[in-house]
């Protein structure tokens, strides 16, 4: 009852142990009865021995003497038949004959009833009966039948039940101490038997949310024969739902680019003088602002799905920064960068690219001589900060830089849209986008981004 807090049979552990506990305890009750039979049985057959050699003994000592009287041709009053009460007892009676062991000191016993079997009354063998002494105490009594010359005679020879019982139960008070110690020693090993058996199924049971933070790309093969076809399955349909979320996530990017360009579009066109009213506009804005909120949802939810949504920060800033570098090779421009080791961000790598590729690109574009890329953490979440040496951008603009397919220079090239699809997608996964004024006098882009898990 000790396991019942610690081993919830709810568990499978809990009911492997449960039913190896009280299968051990059934087994160790009856083999500790059966052991304490044998015993029993061992001290009985060695008690009839003795009996069996003093009834011989007895039977082969009786003689007739020349006046017909029958005595003992020696003395059968050795240990433990010369103690009085003692329960071992021996008597020859019958044809005007008892004789009796110094044990009796002159009392009799009764003469108990014997079942016939014809084997032993051949043989002449003794044969096993109970009876009680003139005492009432209980006895173990061997009857032999016996002719000296021609007078038939009993012999009883008896020893007490103590004898019998005693010994084995003083058996039993070192049969149940190590009957206790072998049950806590399969105790033990069944808890342990247990814990190394369950050690792969805990181990397939830890592996597999970490595919869905990204951690693992699959399961790794399993150890045990009976995990391998659970862990091929499993990798099947990680792999089957990571193509679905692929296929998804290309159509929807598809469909973002179908839909939200046409209708930013729509929005430069439209004026005072061909809406006056702005009764279209606010149509437009509705459109537009239906179809970021599905498009968020959808993406959100590809996010949430965790396959695959982790990405490592450095390797990213690294392979854009190399890129824009040689798309801006005319230029001299000075790069410098202060990387913090193993940084990933709860995100997908494609949509990682996409963040930090409109704002370093914007960064190059603005950028007179030197562009500076920095991250950090900040508890949760991992920030990247890239600063350039430009015009900067005035507080009362900042809004109008994010708005979709608003350009602040025409002069530069582009198409409006990257700081707001920038913004879009760190929302999305739960971060932010911020502006503000670089030490060397430009723009300072703070991106934030949650953590991967550790």
């Amino acid at each position: 009852m000790m396991l019942r807090p610690f081993v919830p049979r709810q568990t499978i552990s809990g009911r492997l142990i449960w039913f190896s506990v009280l299968f051990a305890t059934g087994s160790l009750v009856a083999a500790s009865i059966i052991l304490w039979l044998i015993v029993a049985s061992v001290v009985r057959e060695q008690v009839d021995q003795r009996l069996d050699l003093q009834v011989e003994g007895l039977r082969d000592a009786l003689v007739t003497q020349s006046d017909g009287t029958i005595k003992l041709t020696g003395s059968f009053d050795a240990p433990p038949f010369d103690r009085i009460g003692s329960g071992w007892y021996w008597q020859v009676s019958g044809s005007g004959v008892r004789l009796s062991s110094r044990s009796l000191d002159a009392a009799a016993i009764e003469s108990p009833p014997v079942p016939f079997d014809w084997r032993r009354a051949l043989t002449g063998s003794p044969q096993l009966a109970e009876g009680k002494s003139a005492t009432g105490q209980s006895l173990h009594v061997r009857v032999a039948k016996a002719f000296v010359g021609d007078k038939a005679v009993e012999i009883l020879v008896t020893a007490p039940q103590t004898a019998l019982s005693g010994p084995a139960f003083r058996a039993l008070l070192w049969l149940v101490p190590a009957m206790l110690l072998l049950g806590a020693i399969l105790v033990t090993g069944i808890l342990y038997q247990v814990r190394y058996g369950l050690r792969p199924l805990r181990r397939l049971t830890s592996e597999i949310p970490m595919i869905g933070s990204g951690r693992l790309y699959e399961l790794p093969p399993s150890e045990v024969g009976e995990l391998q076809p659970v862990t091929v399955e499993i990798n099947r349909l990680v792999s089957q739902n990571r193509k679905r979320l692929a296929d998804t996530r290309l159509h929807f990017a598809n469909l973002a680019h179908g839909l939200k360009t046409p209708v930013a579009s729509l929005t430069l066109a439209l004026n005072d003088d061909n809406d006056r009213t702005g009764e279209m506009r606010a149509l437009v804005a509705r459109v537009e602002g239906r179809i970021r909120h599905h498009l968020g949802r959808a993406r959100g939810m590809l996010s949430d799905a965790g396959v695959g949504a982790t990405a490592q920060i450095e390797p990213h800033i690294d392979d854009i920064i190399h890129m824009m570098s040689r798309l801006h090779a005319d230029r001299t421009l000075t790069i410098s960068r202060q990387p913090t080791a193993d940084l990933s961000v709860g995100c997908a790598p494609e949509d990682v690219d996409e963040i930090l590729g409109a704002i370093i690109d914007n960064a190059f574009k603005w950028a007179r001589a030197s562009v500076s890329v920095m991250t950090a953490t900040e508890q949760t979440m991992a920030l990247i900060t890239v600063d350039d040496d430009g015009p900067g951008i005035k507080d009362d603009r900042i809004a109008d830089a994010v708005r979709p397919g608003v350009r602040l220079d025409e002069t530069v090239p582009g198409d409006g849209f990257g700081l707001s699809i920038a913004k879009e997608l760190t929302e999305i996964y739960g971060g932010s986008l911020a502006f503000g004024k670089a030490p060397t006098g430009g723009l300072r882009v703070s991106i934030r981004l949650p953590r991967a898990s550790a």
